[in-house]
């Protein structure tokens, strides 16, 4: 009975969406919760731990163990995804890489640029610091909204917005390492670069599952203690590893189940909390809530279909069997996500504050918004190419 409900349940954990709904479900908890008693939820998920330990491994609450030690698992996965995508995979042809590449930096520009033009326009400052935060796509909200619209999509479309969602929340990552660090430690910096180097010495070899893990850990702590992103460490360490390597896809499965199961709807309920009271919903937190449904929606629609544009004129190939309105649908459904734009608001705002509660509620908005949209959009568009054949 236990054997048959495991596996069970790791069918579950396989499936598409299985990410997206427990990333929900921890989201409509910490909604829930904070709504109903709001100092209850912060002093669970802010409050802080004393020990020295927790302090040196920058997680003295249950949100920062989450952001800056859990959320390193979930990156861990994408890392190992991308370095298989880019050996075997969507991105292993030039051609075939350049289309979702383009696409992703066409949706981090344009949502970046629509961010600071409406801060300008509307002298918010939170917009204008805080330009990163609607940049990033989401692969758990993306690829489960895909997967619900049915299966007679194109392969190919999910294979583009795979490596444009991959690709799109790396970069982000990586901008986020160079704008949200305030003070690197140069002799943990050394360090870190010593770690990688090793790390990829050491990804030549035929590693164990142990090994692997123990070089993850190694790295997230020189970046933990170098101040950063700890997130960029995961990412890092599953690149290196080798997809011909026997252990590459128990590792991938491994990380995937942990960050469906424990990672992101931890993330969910400790990062998307809102203060209610304090938001007040007065004439700055409304900007700031209507420009992100705005930015992540435009932005990310006419910047991906743009980028993607782009990429073709120059010899790019695009997604197959995908008809420009498809494209747009798309890049609509791109919109949805708050995993990568919160951590970048959590550097940049606090995360009990009414600058942070309005980017989340403006992102969950907009990550609603824009499945109905895209979803809906995507769901006509394929039965009516289907009527047409």
């Amino acid at each position: 009975m236990l054997t048959r409900g495991w596996r069970w349940s790791r069918r579950l954990l396989d499936h598409e969406y299985s990410a997206a709904v427990t990333l929900m479900a921890g989201v409509v908890t910490a909604l829930t919760w904070s709504a109903l008693n709001a100092h209850a939820y912060f002093s669970f998920t802010a409050g802080a731990v004393t020990s020295s330990w927790a302090r040196r491994l920058d997680a003295t609450s249950l949100h920062s163990l989450a952001v800056n030690g859990l959320m390193a698992i979930f990156f861990y996965a994408l890392g190992l995804e991308l370095r298989r995508e880019i050996d075997h995979g969507a991105l292993a042809n030039r051609r075939d890489a350049l289309a979702p590449l383009a696409g992703a930096l066409g949706g981090m520009a344009a949502t970046a640029g629509g961010s600071l033009l409406l801060g300008a326009m509307f002298n918010s400052d939170a917009l204008w610091r805080g330009w990163g935060v609607p940049m990033a796509t989401d692969v758990a909200f993306t690829l489960g909204a895909l997967a619900l619209v049915g299966r007679r999509l194109p392969s190919s479309l999910r294979l583009f917005v795979l490596a444009l969602a991959v690709a799109d929340d790396v970069l982000s990552v990586i901008v986020l390492l160079f704008t949200g660090a305030t003070d690197l430690h140069e002799t943990w910096l050394i360090g870190a670069s010593v770690a990688v180097v090793v790390a990829w010495w050491l990804g030549r070899r035929r590693l164990s599952v142990a090994v692997n893990v123990t070089v993850l850990l190694a790295l997230w702590l020189c970046f933990v203690q170098a101040n950063l992103e700890p997130a960029l460490a995961g990412v890092v360490a599953g690149s290196l590893v080798r997809p011909r390597s026997p252990t590459h896809p128990r590792l991938e499965r491994g990380a995937t189940r942990i960050a469906s199961l424990v990672v992101l709807p931890l993330f969910g309920f400790v990062a998307t909390g809102v203060h209610w009271s304090n938001l007040g919903l007065n004439h700055g937190g409304r900007v700031v809530i209507l420009a992100t449904i705005v930015i992540r929606l435009v932005g990310k629609t006419l910047g991906i279909a743009g980028g993607v544009w782009i990429a073709t004129r120059v010899g790019a190939r695009g997604p197959r069997d995908v008809t420009t309105p498809m494209l747009f649908a798309t890049a609509a459904l791109c919109a949805m996500g708050f995993t990568v734009p919160l951590l970048f608001a959590g550097t940049l705002f606090s995360p009990n504050g009414p600058i942070y509660g309005a980017f989340s509620l403006g992102l969950l908005l907009a990550t609603v918004i824009a499945g109905l949209v895209g979803g809906s959009a995507l769901r006509v568009l394929t039965m009516s190419k289907l009527k047409e054949q």
